[in-house]
């Protein structure tokens, strides 16, 4: 118990003093959330004059008995301050954010019925949602679905058996079947890695399925794509390496980029950190995708977008497309219905919106390891009013 009070100190501290960093900062949203009274009382330290006036009375009363006081209504929860020391508060006036300690026990003291809970994980009205992780299933070529584990981070194709990282045996690949076909696919919520056979290396984000042969042909390397993945391609130069995905196909011979084209975005993304690559308009006719004469060539921090018949591209931050694969969210003027369809996928939670959906932008980036309502709490310091019921998040109307 002690050290919540002096965590919550310290965060209060931080706050007043512009120091905090991202965790902590979510723990005191967290705390400011859970009661209007931790809201009231952190605008009453920020406001230094009456902050000030508080503690001159704090400094003019008697100290012994308040601090003995103290211990016996702390007691009560079990919670045992150090013996008291003596020193004069009226030193500690120019450096307000350092009483924080004294001004949180005499808050504490004197609101009676207004008691300030300290953030703790497990003191929540609603059930929180933990994030995503390593989860992914891998379907072979005869129908088996194989759940991957999620203690590993991914598997490897090479030659006739398909293994984790480390080397652990997975599956058997037929000697039969000269270009099997596997899919790995990832849930919301769930990522993995798959090494190809040629080397090349797929980071897969969530709700995302890749389609591509145990072994590549003499001629090509065609991989199919649905969702969002990020690729480190092996060069090749007899052997051009294709992604197809919604509308578009994208051929490279060795370089990194990374693909977006989930079906509840409008647009596909195609946005390329080294090398070049050659990106086309396709369409499909008898399950063969047909390239299109329209195509544009990216060069790196370029974005080619297709939007139905459209094709175009620019320049962009090319961390903002593929901060998910170092672990975390970044946003920079993203749209809100943009930034939750990221939530959405990662936390496996369904969005409702009341009314229109917002039109503002935010700025920021947050690891994803944070938890849904560590999320929230950060967004809430916007204009955005959003609510968690289950697995339902709802976009509230602004008053």
């Amino acid at each position: 118990m002690r050290n919540r009070y002096k965590y919550l100190a310290h965060l209060i501290t931080g706050y007043l003093r512009q120091e905090l960093a991202v965790e902590e900062r979510i723990a005191l949203d967290k705390w400011l959330a859970e009661r209007p009274e931790n809201r009231r009382f952190l605008a009453e330290l920020e406001d230094t004059p009456h902050l000030q006036e508080r503690l001159r009375a704090f400094d003019e009363i008697d100290r012994g008995r308040l601090w003995a006081l103290t211990q016996s209504k702390l007691g009560e929860n079990g919670f045992r301050l150090p013996q008291r020391r003596t020193y004069r508060i009226s030193k500690w006036l120019p450096y307000a954010a350092a009483l924080l300690v004294a001004v949180v026990a005499v808050a504490w003291f004197f609101v009676g019925d207004r008691q300030y809970h300290l953030p703790e994980a497990a003191r929540t009205e609603v059930a929180d949602i933990m994030p995503g992780g390593n989860r992914a299933t891998l379907t072979l070529a005869d129908g088996r679905t194989i759940t991957l584990d999620e203690g590993r981070t991914g598997i490897v194709i090479a030659g006739d058996a398909i293994t984790y990282n480390d080397g652990d045996a997975l599956a058997e690949v037929d000697e039969k079947v000269k270009l099997t076909w596997l899919e790995l696919g990832t849930p919301k919520g769930g990522t993995y890695q798959v090494t190809l056979p040629d080397g090349t290396r797929v980071w897969l984000n969530a709700a995302s399925t890749l389609r591509y042969p145990s072994r590549f042909s003499d001629t090509e390397r065609l991989v199919e794509l649905t969702g969002e993945a990020y690729f480190s391609v092996t060069r090749d130069s007899k052997r051009s390496f294709k992604v197809v995905s919604a509308g578009q196909k994208v051929e490279v011979l060795g370089t990194e980029f990374n693909v977006s084209a989930y079906s509840d975005d409008p647009e596909t993304k195609t946005t390329l950190v080294e090398g070049k690559v050659r990106l086309y308009l396709a369409n499909e006719r008898n399950q063969e995708t047909l390239e299109k004469d329209d195509y544009v060539e990216l060069v790196p921090g370029e974005q080619g977008v297709t939007r139905g018949e459209n094709l175009s591209k620019t320049h962009v931050d090319t961390a903002l497309y593929t901060a998910w694969k170092s672990g975390y969210f970044y946003f920079k003027r993203t749209p809100v219905e943009e930034i939750l369809r990221q939530v959405a996928r990662w936390y496996d939670v369904e969005i409702k919106y009341e009314g229109n959906i917002p039109s503002e932008t935010l700025s920021g980036d947050i690891n994803r390891d944070v938890s849904l309502l560590g999320l929230l709490a950060i967004l809430k310091q916007s204009t955005i009013n959003v609510s968690l019921d289950g697995r339902i998040l709802t976009v509230h109307k602004m008053n």
